[in-house]
């Protein structure tokens, strides 16, 4: 071989290799931009992923929270009905209260007799109060009034406890006869 034929052949290879360089650096070129396309892609699908994920619980927690403040106002509906009922028959209780308190009241017309007919005429009060007025108002109410006048609530209880025994009382005799 020859000078210039060495030369050629190196020269040859150089473009060869600068040539395979070229080609290889293009490949690496297109594979990494498939690799970020491919990974701009999975972001992509992985945001819009999470989106709907984040929609789905959204709306399953609203209606969740629909559904549990329905619950809440039917328990409340349920309680206030109980609460109107038990107001009622306690105060129907109270009305009947005050008038064995009044029917026993006038046999006597005696000191006895006056305080009990006052108290019949409380507890009727207090049974008109209790059909008129609300929970909050009626528990208000009563604190204050017994803050105001500790002895007359504890006499009014003792006095309706005394009451309240004598009309069991009687009423367990039955008819005689």
């Amino acid at each position: 071989m020859n000078a210039n034929t060495l030369k050629d052949t190196v020269s040859n290879a150089h473009k060869a290799a600068d040539d395979t360089v070229d080609t290889v650096a293009n490949k690496v070129s297109q594979m990494s931009r498939k690799a970020r396309d491919t990974a701009s892609d999975a972001i992509d699908d992985a945001k819009e992923a999470g989106q709907n994920t984040a929609r789905k619980v959204k709306a399953q927690a609203a209606e969740a929270a629909a559904a549990a403040e329905d619950r809440l106002d039917d328990l409340s509906d349920a309680a206030y009905s109980g609460f109107r009922s038990a107001k009622s028959k306690l105060a129907d209780g109270g009305d009947r209260l005050a008038n064995a308190l009044r029917d026993a009241a006038d046999g006597t017309r005696a000191a006895s007799g006056r305080v009990v007919e006052a108290v019949a005429g409380g507890v009727h009060d207090v049974a008109d109060h209790l059909r008129g007025g609300s929970l909050t108002d009626l528990v208000s109410s009563t604190k204050a009034y017994a803050r105001r006048n500790p002895g007359a609530v504890a006499a009014g209880a003792a006095v309706v406890g005394f009451a309240l025994a004598r009309y069991i009382q009687l009423r367990n005799r039955g008819p005689r006869g």
